[in-house]
C-alpha cells in the first residue's frame, strides 16, 4: 500500500515540476470541450451564422467522429446574441422527454399549474409561440444519427408551427441517408448542410498554441515545429486526434522529464485513426512513411476497405459493413456508421471517391489509389 501511494506522490512531484518550468497551470490537452478554445472551419462557421441570421429553418452539420461538432454547437450556444434563446440538447431525447424538454425552459405559469393546465406535443406550439414572443428559439441538437425518427418527426412538426424557432441538426455522416431514407420532409427542410473535415496544417497549429496558451504557456512549446508538422500528418487535422497524440507526449515528456517535445516517433506509436490498432512502433517520419507505402499508415480496417473496394469496384457503405461481417458491433447500424466514419477519412484523406446511387452514395477506389496498390 505504501509503495503505490509513494508512487503517486513521485508522480504528482514530476508533473507538477514539469508544469512550473513550462509555466502551465494545468495539461491543456484533455479531451475537454471548450468553445473558446474553437479554431479553423471559418467558412463553414460564417455558413452557419449566416443560416441562423436569415432565419432559416433547418440546418445539418455533418462530420466524423472528433471532428468538432460538439464544439461547434456549444460555440454558438455561447456566442449568439441576447436575440436568441439557445436549447442545446446533448443526445437525442425519447419521445416521451420531447415535450419536457421545452416545459423545463420554457414553464406553464403558475396559475395554469394549479388549475392543472397540461401542455401535450399536439399544443406545444401554441405554448412556445406565446412564451417566445420575439424572442427567437436555436434548438442545438448533437449526436442526430443517434435520434428516434419519431422525435425527429415531432421535432419538424414542432418547428414548422413555432414561428421563430430555428433547428440545428449535428451528427456523423450517416444522418444524411437515415433522413433521406426515412425523412425526406425534414431533409427538404435543410437549407443549409455544413460538413465539417478536418482542419488545415496551419489551424492544428493553431489548435496547439492556443490550447497551450490558455494554460500559460508559449506558442506551441514544447513541441517544436517539426513534431507539430508530424502530429498533423499523423491525425489528418482531426481535432481530437490531434488532442490525445498531444496529450500521449506530454505524458511521457514528463515521465522523461523532457522540455523539449522535436518528435512523434520518438514516444508515441503511429496511430492514424480512432481505431485501436496496435502496429510497430514509426522508426521514419509520417511524410516518409506515407511515400513508401501508404498502407502502413493506415489501420487494419481502413486497409480491409481498400482492398474490398479494389476486388469490388464499388460498394454501398452497407454492402462493405455486411463484408467484414457485424459480429463486433452491437448492430448493423452501428456497424455502417462505422464504415461510414472509415469510408468518409478514406476519402478525406484522397483514397477513396464516392458518387450518387439511387437513395445514396457508393464508394469507390480512385486512380491515384490504385496506381498506389500497384506500386505497393
Amino acid at each position: 500500500m505504501r509503495e503505490g501511494v509513494v508512487m503517486i506522490e513521485n508522480y504528482e512531484k514530476n508533473l507538477e515540476n514539469w508544469l512550473n518550468q513550462l509555466k502551465w497551470k494545468e495539461n491543456p490537452f484533455t479531451l475537454k470541450i471548450d468553445p473558446s478554445l474553437f479554431v479553423g472551419y471559418e467558412d463553414q462557421l460564417k455558413k452557419l451564422i449566416s443560416h441562423i441570421r436569415e432565419g432559416h429553418k433547418v440546418a445539418l452539420v455533418t462530420g466524423s467522429t472528433g471532428s468538432g461538432k460538439t464544439t461547434l454547437l456549444k460555440l454558438m450556444e455561447t456566442d449568439l446574441d441576447r436575440d436568441y434563446d439557445v436549447l442545446y440538447i446533448s443526445k437525442p431525447p425519447r419521445k416521451e422527454d420531447l415535450k419536457d424538454i421545452f416545459l423545463s425552459k420554457y414553464k406553464i405559469p403558475f396559475l395554469q399549474r394549479l388549475f392543472g393546465v397540461k401542455v401535450g406535443l399536439h399544443d406545444l406550439h401554441v405554448h412556445l409561440n406565446k412564451k417566445l414572443g420575439q424572442k427567437k428559439l436555436l434548438m442545438l441538437l448533437d449526436e442526430t444519427h443517434e435520434a428516434d425518427i419519431e422525435v425527429l418527426k415531432w421535432l419538424r412538426t414542432i418547428s414548422d408551427q413555432v414561428d421563430n424557432m430555428q433547428i440545428v441538426l449535428a451528427g456523423l455522416s450517416t444522418v444524411e441517408d437515415m433522413l433521406r431514407n426515412n425523412l425526406e420532409t425534414l431533409r427538404s427542410r435543410i437549407m443549409t448542410h455544413i460538413e465539417l473535415i478536418n482542419l488545415k496544417r496551419e489551424d492544428s497549429r493553431e489548435l496547439i498554441s492556443k490550447r497551450i496558451k490558455s494554460v500559460g504557456g508559449e506558442d506551441t512549446a514544447p513541441f517544436t515545429e517539426k513534431c507539430v508538422n508530424e502530429i498533423y500528418g499523423l491525425t489528418g487535422g482531426f481535432p481530437r486526434e490531434i488532442l490525445k497524440i498531444c496529450n500521449k507526449l506530454v505524458q511521457k515528456a514528463i515521465e522523461e522529464n523532457k522540455l523539449e517535445i522535436d518528435s512523434v516517433n520518438l514516444y508515441l506509436k503511429s496511430e492514424s485513426s480512432t481505431e485501436e490498432q496496435e502496429k510497430e512502433e514509426p522508426k521514419e517520419s509520417v511524410e516518409i512513411m506515407l511515400k513508401k507505402d501508404f498502407m502502413n499508415d493506415l489501420s487494419y480496417k481502413q486497409r480491409k476497405i481498400i482492398h474490398l473496394l479494389d476486388e469490388n469496384k464499388e460498394l454501398f457503405p452497407s454492402d462493405i459493413a455486411e463484408k467484414l461481417g457485424f459480429d463486433k458491433y452491437k448492430s448493423k447500424q452501428h456497424a455502417v456508421r462505422s464504415v461510414n466514419n472509415i469510408l468518409k477519412r478514406l476519402s478525406k484523406m484522397g483514397y477513396v471517391d464516392r458518387k450518387p446511387m439511387g437513395k445514396g452514395f457508393v464508394y469507390f477506389l480512385n486512380i491515384k489509389t490504385k496506381n498506389l496498390l500497384i506500386k505497393s
